[in-house]
């Protein structure tokens, strides 16, 4: 069987019908949306491995990365039902005083950030049903301090603070 589509134009794969202000991007017809929504990501993958880093400085076991849990958290300590969330300053709406603030299409950026917020809470409340302990660290907080960061981890562990880090 042919297909319909002609060759010199491109498909729309998701099958979804442009709404307002979707406007078609350079990159082969698609909109901004479509775009954007091909984009797999995995977080900050700095501030992540910042986060890493420190951890098994301090000698820190037992972790997992982004389990099948709701809101996939960046780190879960499976035995002790701890999970840890890396939230980026900008994407999750911290008043951090970095002037995060948006100058082209604030108000759609606004509108994603309180979206990010109120999943952020609902993922929250969600693993505190399940049993889990909630940490969620601030990028610049753990670009500040990033032991103070991992301490917190290790009292909702159960873990003993005074541990020196690695040389």
């Amino acid at each position: 069987m042919k297909s319909r589509t002609p060759k010199n134009k491109t498909r729309d794969k998701t099958n979804k019908a442009a709404g307002p202000g979707d406007e078609t991007t350079g990159f082969g017809g698609l909109t901004r949306s479509e775009l954007m929504s091909r984009i797999r990501s995995r977080g900050n993958k700095s501030t992540e491995l910042r986060l890493m880093e420190t951890l098994r400085s301090r000698r820190l076991k037992g972790w997992r990365r982004h389990a099948d849990l709701p809101g996939r958290p960046d780190f879960v300590w499976p035995r002790q039902k701890v999970a840890v969330f890396v939230d980026g300053c900008f994407w999750h709406g911290h008043d951090c005083g970095r002037n995060l603030t948006p100058r082209s299409n604030a108000e759609k950026w606004e509108t994603k950030i309180s979206g990010n917020r109120k999943r952020d809470a609902r993922v929250s409340r969600e693993l505190r049903a399940r049993g889990w302990s909630v940490i969620r660290i601030w990028e610049c907080r753990l670009k500040k301090d990033p032991v103070a960061c991992v301490k917190r981890i290790e009292r909702a562990l159960g873990k003993k603070e005074d541990r020196p880090a690695e040389d």
